[in-house]
């Protein structure tokens, strides 16, 4: 069941309130001593219960609602952080409703990315749900006067065995509500756990296959009106002249006005064109006849991007790593290896085009239906309209419907930046969605970059020692001077555990009015790839099977060795592989969570597949190891079709990928027939799930394609098929 989807009964009672259903939310009036005021209402005003916190509302009879208070965007986490609170509460999954928050401080930091909800959520989210159940636990105890270690709880009861007593924890909730908390409160042990680590069902998932679920597109208040903004091709440029009359001139269009977003300092000016329909407003979006004055931008071009980084690649850069002496190894041997590895641009392409609804009204309230990664944008708001921002709850409303995908494009809110301008100007609820053109060619992009590798080796050919010098933009110093300091996401995932005697790893900084943002990974999904390619080199160069070299220069990290085991054992890695076939293998480490990956190719009838793909997983505790399997299979697609598909390119200063004819996805016939999951059980602290999957696999694909045919690819993305 939808969990949002209000029941007539529920909307009845709340007292005083007569209205209409606006898809997401309710707009009511209310009396207030006498005087009838508009009011928005939000989930949270629709459930029957005693808030023990906000996360938490117990009625005293009838399902315990959890709030799911993190964006889902397809990761799992509207079931996976509750799962987390009913552990510890000691309730069962079947005895909680699960419901949708809205954006509030109440909740805390919402914004989601970097594979962090459950990293950062779980011991708070266990916390307090212990915290709760003792709040129960203590006030059943004295209620029947006995000591409280005589009590215990199961199933969303407290228990008294010795009297067979037992009480609801609904018929507890409004005490235990004034109860004093306790701040040290003991948590389950991983052995007596009832849900985290088991298969759970997840509620969300029968609305989402039937179509029933309310995504950011859903949204449809009353009035609305829909936009689509028309943007410089080259990403900036100068705004010199369009035709207005021509664009109001189709029917529907209501009116045309200029916006701005900003991306990473710059201000990029658009004309959004507003209608009563969405064809009407892109019919007139086509009759605009834009100028723009973009000669500066027009010159970027992608060979000159990657001439420019390979150069920079010859220069030392800025240290990161230095561990022994690599610049004496590697000049006391002429036995070397010395090699250079790119990797693309790319777009986010998330499946639902990036959108917005938002309603500024006449009064200055204001409501937005968020399709975000950062959803809390009550601030803004409020700093825009004038709003104190102690009212900045009471007058912004922000809804979290579900999303199509995220890959970290949506934590940048350009889109709600854009939809919010065009409804303060007009103050009616305007919808705004990006066509898939927009989004494939406005960015921002994940980064291209270089990848200069170099290895020494002793008359053996085992290695003495080896340096990576990775060359890219950086996200979080675009438009700035990073004071020769590097930037901390750009060095994710190389992997210093290794045991070389001598390593070097550094960084020299490109600068490009490109824009890149996080994507799925971010620069692990760069880093990883290549990294583990070269790896894999050395380990041929030194004639050793890759996975043993692994494990030897891996030796002082036993979790990594582990790892490399289970994907020994499960992938058959030893076995025999028969006449046209190769296999590859690679390890990444990236958000706390070590994920090993083997793909085996075959050539049949001159055509290569991907029979299998075998992944071995180390995220520490798991909540649900069903939605870990999922999120690691979703990943391998997802960096297949960086590897093999099609890289985002420009000329002349623009994206020359358009729609999913030019940036095409990978197809059904085109992925491994069968994907292996397999996940290592231990007691360490839950690493990331929705983003570390993906590393690897670029890498394991190259170095299958060497094992198979002896072609050594170091450019991505590649057709398999000329292999």
């Amino acid at each position: 069941m939808e969990a949002n989807k209000v029941k007539r009964r529920d909307f009845l009672k709340v007292a005083g309130i007569t209205g209409a259903f606006f898809a997401v939310g309710f707009e009511s009036f209310a009396l207030t001593g006498g005087k009838a005021e508009l009011k928005t209402l939000m989930p949270e005003d629709f459930i029957n219960g005693v808030p023990m916190n906000p996360f938490v509302i117990i009625p005293e009879k009838g399902k315990i609602t959890m709030m799911a208070h993190i964006p889902e965007l397809g990761q799992g986490i509207f079931q996976g952080i509750p799962a987390i609170v009913a552990e510890e509460l000691d309730v069962d999954m079947d005895q909680v409703e699960i419901v949708k928050s809205s954006a509030s401080r109440a909740y805390g930091r919402q914004s989601i990315g970097g594979s962090r909800s459950v990293r950062t959520q779980f011991t708070p989210m266990r916390k307090l749900g212990a915290t709760t159940r003792d709040a129960l636990l203590r006030t059943a105890a004295e209620k029947w006067g006995v000591p409280v270690n005589e009590c215990s709880t199961d199933s969303g009861k407290v228990l008294h065995k010795s009297s067979g007593k037992e009480i609801t924890y609904g018929e507890l909730a409004a005490e235990a509500k004034a109860q004093t908390l306790n701040k040290e409160v003991k948590l389950k042990e991983k052995k007596d756990f009832k849900i985290i680590g088991k298969a759970t069902h997840r509620p969300d998932l029968g609305n989402k296959v039937n179509g029933q679920a309310d995504y950011g597109m859903d949204a449809r208040p009353e009035g609305l009106l829909y936009a689509t903004v028309e943007r410089c091709p080259t990403l900036q440029g100068k705004l010199t002249g369009y035709d207005k009359a021509a664009a109001m001139s189709v029917e529907g269009v209501v009116e045309i006005l200029e916006v701005t977003r900003n991306v990473y300092g710059k201000r990029n000016t658009g004309i959004a064109v507003v209608a009563k329909n969405q064809f009407a407003a892109l019919q007139g979006r086509k009759k605009l006849n834009a100028q723009w004055e973009n000669a500066e931008f027009s010159k970027v071009d992608t060979e000159k991007l990657f001439t420019d980084m390979e150069n920079l690649s010859k220069d030392l850069g800025m240290e990161h790593v230095e561990k022994g002496d690599f610049a004496g190894a590697y000049a006391a041997t002429d036995n070397r290896l010395d090699v250079v590895y790119k990797l693309p641009y790319l777009s986010h392409s998330c499946m639902e085009p990036m959108n917005a609804t938002v309603h500024v009204r006449e009064d200055n309230t204001a409501e937005v239906w968020a399709s975000s990664q950062s959803p809390q944008v009550h601030r803004t708001i409020a700093q825009d309209l004038g709003i104190p921002q102690d009212q900045a709850e009471d007058k912004i409303k922000v809804h979290m419907p579900f999303m199509g995908g995220g890959f970290g494009r949506r934590s940048m809110n350009d889109s709600f930046e854009e939809c919010y301008q065009i409804s303060k100007a007009l103050r009616k609820p305007i919808k705004l969605v990006w066509t898939r053109e927009d989004d494939t060619q406005q960015g921002p992009f994940r980064q291209g970059t270089v990848h200069r590798f170099a290895a020494s080796f002793d008359e053996d050919n085992q290695p003495t020692g080896m340096q990576t010098k990775m060359v890219s933009q950086a996200i979080t110093t675009q438009g700035r001077d990073s004071r020769g300091r590097i930037p901390f996401e750009v060095m994710e995932s190389i992997n210093t555990h290794y045991g070389f005697e001598n390593m070097s790893v550094r960084f020299n900084e490109y600068k490009s009015q490109i824009p890149i943002h996080w994507w799925r990974s971010v620069f692990a999904a760069t880093n990883g790839p290549a990294f583990e390619a070269f790896i894999d080199e050395m380990a041929v160069k030194s004639g050793k099977d890759p996975l043993a070299f692994r494990k030897e220069y891996l030796k002082s990290e036993p979790r990594f060795v582990k790892v490399l085991e289970r994907l020994e054992k499960e992938s058959y890695w030893n076995r025999k592989l028969g006449a046209n076939e190769g296999k590859g293998l690679a390890i990444v480490e990236s958000f706390g969570t070590i994920v090993a990956q083997a793909v085996f190719l075959k050539k049949e009838n001159g055509k290569v597949s991907i029979p299998k793909v075998v992944a071995v997983v180390d995220c520490g505790i798991y909540i649900n190891p069903d939605q870990v399997k999922a999120q690691t299979e979703g990943n391998i697609i997802f960096g297949l079709t960086a590897a093999l598909k099609d890289p985002i390119t420009f000329k002349n200063g623009a994206a020359e990928q358009a729609n999913f004819d030019t940036y095409r996805m990978l197809r059904m016939n085109e992925a491994p027939r069968e994907i292996e999951v397999h996940l290592i059980d231990n007691n360490e602290a839950p690493g990331g799930v929705g983003e570390p999957g993906l590393p690897p696999i670029a890498a394991a694909l190259m170095n299958a394609v060497a094992n198979m045919s002896g072609k050594r690819l170091r450019e991505l993305p590649f057709d398999l098929q000329s292999v």
